[in-house]
């Protein structure tokens, strides 16, 4: 026994989504008493992508969305860790796991790369620091989670600026994953507003926004056109023809000028490699690694890929075409898993590799409302027929028969009843880029002191004015100035105002995290004391921002 332990070889399966799962699963099928196989992914779950948009629109819970790895995978070894680097030469992949995220390194003599693909939203300024994303889990329940804080916000205010820019939502990009995020968006606010007393159904603006010339361009025109009247008949300000030029904490400017003044802005663009593919060193083609139709990587024997990571040829003299490489879909990926196997399995053995080939039985596509596109071996369908085709493909793509159950009886009893508006709140990063247009406020008299904001681009000015005394202040702070000082000093509201002068970028840190840091750290805290007796004139100025120091705080403090 222990001889043919011994004699098994080891197969590291790096990502777990379709292609990984797929890839491991069979692998293990196929090469028993061959083969050691271990998947390596970040979290201990597998992530069906294509019903995120219903989590996020409470169609689905978020349990309804994955399924635990080591229940899908039971005869494949799991491990949650992060990979940090393959040492190609040596065979080694380096993980970082546990608590204490220790270093260990893991031999392999066969190893597989099923990464997916990463975000890169940086091109458009200002994107990355303000819009959501759908690319996770925990995406979708932000999504959720802010789209009902918006609404619980806009009940309440009397601000009619306010109120619309939280009841604006906008979606960048209209492929697969922007028109279903925007439909189930739509859908879960427009169920939600009989709760909502004083929004009305017209204060609602919802924009899906495409560069391209129509949206869900992989489809036929008459498909697209019918996904187009659809969204717009059910509310959906749908611009084609626009891309984004760049985003702010207020809302997104459009490339033909316009801009949209919104608390939400979600973007389904952006894809890019993954952070570990890209420094790996593999030959990359629009950010997917390089194979060979038997999805082996040149000029690594060992090594192998599948997936979105990968840009898999489907013809022998593939050219500079999309068409001529495998789809990034998850249709697309199982294939690649079961083939990827049969090619190790085969390499093994010291028989010949078969080539992946494949060709795409159709796409489909939720419009929400019980409404759907479909384009299944060049028969074309829309309508609730198409709805209900796209729920039963979907449900035959999930891993696993209790998943199926569940998900399917989820839907039937999500039909009927009203959806889950309860707002479960995350915590902010202690830190965060906050970009201003110019003449936007960053803040002004009577708003909760926040936090502490140190400006990276662009011009802002602080105006203090005391009604009781006349006494009036102003000062302008560039690249490398601060303000918000008064988060370390008793009093708990603004009496300034702060306008950006011109476009720019602010960093900002939360009230808690930065009193905490000021007090452990005294040189820190002396800087701020005589910053305030140089630029306000003391604290005893009538407009100064405050003359004690808030001994209330929940925090660790030595004992003398």
């Amino acid at each position: 026994m222990n001889k043919k332990m011994a004699e098994k070889k080891k197969i590291i399966v790096i990502g777990g989504g379709f292609g990984g799962v797929f890839a491991a699963k069979s692998l293990e099928k196929m090469g028993r008493g061959m083969v050691d196989v271990e998947l390596i992914n970040n979290n201990n779950y597998f992530v069906f992508q294509p019903l995120l948009p219903e989590v996020a629109s409470s169609s689905l819970s978020s349990s309804d969305a994955v399924v635990p790895l080591r229940q899908l995978l039971t005869r494949v070894q799991v491990r949650q860790a992060r990979v940090m680097g393959i040492d190609f030469e040596r065979k080694i992949v380096i993980v970082m796991q546990g608590a204490r995220m220790t270093p260990v390194e893991l031999p392999y003599d066969e190893l597989v790369i099923a990464l997916g693909t990463g975000v890169d939203l940086d091109r458009i300024p200002g994107m990355s620091d303000h819009a959501l994303t759908m690319k996770d889990l925990t995406d979708a329940h932000l999504l959720r989670t802010h789209a009902i804080g918006c609404l619980e916000t806009a009940d309440v205010t009397s601000d009619t600026l306010v109120k619309d820019q939280l009841l604006s939502f906008v979606v960048v990009g209209a492929g697969f994953s922007g028109v279903e995020t925007a439909a189930e968006l739509n859908d879960l606010i427009g169920r939600a507003l009989r709760y909502y007393h004083n929004i009305k159904p017209e204060e609602i603006r919802m924009y899906l926004i495409e560069f391209a010339p129509r949206i869900l361009p992989t489809f036929p025109v008459e498909l697209a056109d019918y996904a187009t009247k659809n969204l717009r008949a059910n509310g959906v300000d749908v611009l084609t023809g626009v891309g984004t030029k760049s985003a702010a904490s207020t809302g997104v400017e459009l490339s033909n000028g316009r801009i949209i003044n919104s608390s939400t802005v979600v973007a389904t663009i952006g894809n890019g490699p993954h952070p570990l593919v890209e420094a790996l060193g593999l030959d990359l083609h629009w950010g997917r690694i390089k194979t060979n139709r038997f999805m082996q990587v040149p000029g690594q024997e060992h090594v192998w890929a599948l997936g979105d990571a990968a840009l898999i040829p489907l013809n022998d003299d593939p050219k500079e075409d999309s068409a001529d490489y495998a789809t990034q879909t998850a249709q697309f990926a199982v294939r690649e898993g079961y083939q990827l196997a049969a090619n190790i399995v085969a390499k093994l053995k010291g028989q010949p590799l078969k080539p992946f080939a494949y060709k795409s039985k159709g796409s489909l596509a939720s419009l929400g409302m019980s409404k759907a596109v479909a384009d299944v071996y060049g028969v074309k369908m829309s309508g609730i027929f198409a709805w209900l085709l796209w729920r039963g493909f979907y449900l035959s793509f999930l891993p696993g028969i209790f998943p199926k159950i569940r998900v399917g009886l989820n839907w039937m009893i999500n039909a009927v009843m009203p959806p889950n508006i309860v707002q479960l709140r995350m915590r902010p990063p202690a830190t965060r880029y906050i970009h201003f247009w110019k003449g936007d406020k960053v803040f002004e008299p009577g708003m909760l002191i926040d936090g502490f904001y140190t400006v990276i681009e662009g011009r802002f000015r602080l105006t203090i004015d005391n009604p009781d005394t006349n006494e009036h202040f102003e000062k302008e702070f560039g690249p490398g100035e601060h303000f918000g000082e008064r988060i370390l000093l008793k009093s708990h509201l603004r009496t300034g105002l702060v306008a950006a002068l011109e476009d720019g970028l602010l960093l900002f840190t939360a009230q808690q995290d930065f009193r905490r840091f000021a007090r452990a750290f005294p040189p820190l805290r002396e800087y701020f004391k005589g910053y305030i007796d140089k630029t306000f004139g003391g604290p005893d100025k009538a407009f100064a921002p405050g003359n004690v120091e808030d001994p209330s705080e929940d925090e660790y403090k030595p004992k003398n």
